[in-house]
């Protein structure tokens, strides 16, 4: 497989690459309800074999609902946008959006908004999605861009999926790429990923030591865990980033 080799586009064989990729996956036995999941933000295969761990991890539970939160591939933009779209469409097929969930959203803060700017690209929800549909059944989704990863809107984020996620089996999923960092620093964040520690990981995303492309998202992933009391995070697999290629991030929090 060459290093750069993207998903497929059509039906059939994509489904037979996931499908590949999910076999392969070693079993991780959580009896416990996992509420968020973190992986690759990339329409390479080289990092499926971290998102098949993942998902694999969930096959076969009943979530009525799963947030997608992606950073932005379009430039940065000072808000949150929920996707317009009544449904999105994958090339297995069409899964519903859930249009209650993103007015809840949008009314619990005044910087989360529906709109399509961030959108349909080769990377998020369209990458993430088609795992989704081979894994669970009978889920609506609510795909999420964020525009800008300030502290304050992953805290707004994280604390408006958090409330939404009451009373109703959710699923988070956060997308995110290390795309540069020395080992150290890799092996730092994964010391406060494994801890939770919110505010060591807001000052390191924040330094120029370690760059991660989705940093909002496993914020807001771990925020909105805090809200469902989800405490026992595994981290399923964690690479660097070496010759051109990100560092992948698989990991799953459950309570």
């Amino acid at each position: 497989m060459q290093a750069n080799a993207v998903y497929a586009t059509q039906g059939h064989p994509l489904q037979h690459q996931i499908q590949q990729m999910l076999d392969k996956a070693p079993d991780f036995q959580e009896e416990r309800t996992i509420h968020v999941v973190i992986v690759p933000d990339s329409n390479q295969v080289n990092g499926g074999s971290v998102s098949a761990e993942v998902f694999k991890a969930i096959r076969g539970r009943k979530y009525r609902h799963v947030i997608v939160v992606a950073p932005t591939h379009a430039g940065e933009f000072e808000r949150i946008n929920v996707c317009s779209l009544d449904s999105y469409r994958t090339p297995l097929g069409e899964v519903q959006v859930s249009a209650r969930l993103r007015d809840e959203l949008c009314d619990e803060d005044d910087d989360i908004y529906v709109g399509d700017e961030g959108h349909f690209h080769t990377h998020g929800i369209d990458v993430q999605l088609p795992f989704l549909q081979t894994v669970l059944e009978d889920f609506d989704v609510v795909p999420i861009v964020m525009g800008a990863e300030s502290p304050d809107l992953c805290r707004e984020l994280g604390h408006a999926i958090g409330e939404i996620m009451y009373n109703q089996p959710t699923l988070v999923v956060a997308c995110a790429n290390i795309s540069a960092g020395e080992q150290d620093e890799v092996d730092r964040f994964r010391e406060l990923l494994e801890a939770r520690n919110i505010s060591g990981l807001l000052q390191q995303l924040n330094s120029d030591r370690i760059n991660i492309e989705g940093a909002g998202a496993v914020l807001v992933a771990l925020l909105a865990a805090e809200h469902r009391r989800a405490q026992k995070l595994t981290i399923t697999s964690l690479t660097s980033p070496k010759d051109g290629v990100p560092g992948y991030l698989g990991a799953l929090i459950s309570a």
